[in-house]
């Protein structure tokens, strides 16, 4: 039974391939020698992602990385054909906080010509590698997002962790400098905002979190976010050199992704950023 929401459920797809991470323990050196000798190709999760989506008549915006564009064109061609919305991931999976503003403004031009260049298209949105953004380290961000003729953001974490997000970052989508900003989807919980949605949270939560969680969101008025990574549709993709807490995270409960997201694709009518969000209907309506 499809649940009823004022607020359109927004599905999304960081479409990168299986090495590009952002951890204290790999460097180039180690990505490099993790990914001689293989050949896993992404593509077969991307073409997944088309088949489920089709099963439930289910459109999302797919933030495709320049990197994995050219790595494969034709999969990027085949979700655009398939109907779902192509925005940017930048060029590179490199950390925005860790660009100069001059580094980002060329990475990003290079990201939107290299799925541009593929779909006859250019992108509407942008997703920052990693959420890698805040006022305070990259004050510069949404000007350039601006200047690119983007019209909308969804880098927005509103919860700290070690790796991304901030404190008391908006939970509403709002804009900024003319660009809509679209947070992640979270939950209140004892006070606290708790993400359960995006990518290692959704695998970690259970299906009641999740259909708990959404449920909330939508009360509240806010657009549900589900954020999800080509790799996570394949528990046996390669593994990277990653131990402790992150090698943890970043392989945890992946058998659990397909089962929830098709009960969770049963739920809600889901669709891209552009198609939900970017007519205004559901801007500035939710309580922060």
């Amino acid at each position: 039974m499809t649940a009823q929401t004022t607020a359109p459920a927004l599905l999304t797809l960081d479409v990168e391939d299986w090495e590009h991470a952002n951890y204290s323990q790999l460097d180039v050196s180690s990505v490099a020698a993790a990914r001689k000798g293989r050949n896993y190709a992404m593509d077969q999760n991307t073409d997944r992602w088309i088949e489920i989506c089709a099963g439930f008549q289910a459109s999302s915006t797919c933030f495709v990385l320049g990197e994995f564009a050219r790595r494969y064109p034709e999969a990027v061609k085949r979700l655009h054909s398939a109907g779902h919305e192509i925005a940017s991931h930048c060029d590179t999976h490199a950390l925005v906080y860790e660009m100069k503003q001059e580094e980002f403004r060329e990475n990003l031009k290079r990201g939107l010509a290299a799925v541009g260049d593929l779909t006859g298209v250019a992108p509407l949105g942008f997703r920052a590698p990693s959420w890698s953004v805040s006022p305070t380290r990259t004050p510069w961000f949404i000007e350039e997002l601006a200047r690119a003729g983007l019209r909308y953001d969804s880098s927005e974490f509103p919860v700290w962790t070690p790796l991304f997000g901030r404190f008391g970052a908006p939970v509403v989508p709002y804009f900024e400098h003319g660009v809509l900003r679209v947070p992640v989807s979270v939950i209140q919980f004892l006070g606290m905002r708790m993400p359960f949605s995006s990518g290692a949270f959704f695998r970690l939560s259970p299906f009641w979190l999740l259909r708990a969680g959404f449920a909330s969101v939508t009360a509240r008025g806010l657009p549900p976010m589900i954020v999800l990574h080509p790799r996570e549709l394949d528990p046996d993709h390669p593994r990277l050199p990653i131990a402790g807490w992150e090698g943890k995270v970043h392989y945890a409960r992946m058998a659990s992704v397909l089962p929830k997201l098709k009960a969770l694709l049963a739920l809600y009518p889901w669709t891209s950023i552009a198609k939900g969000m970017l007519d205004g209907s559901s801007i500035s309506h939710g309580k922060s």
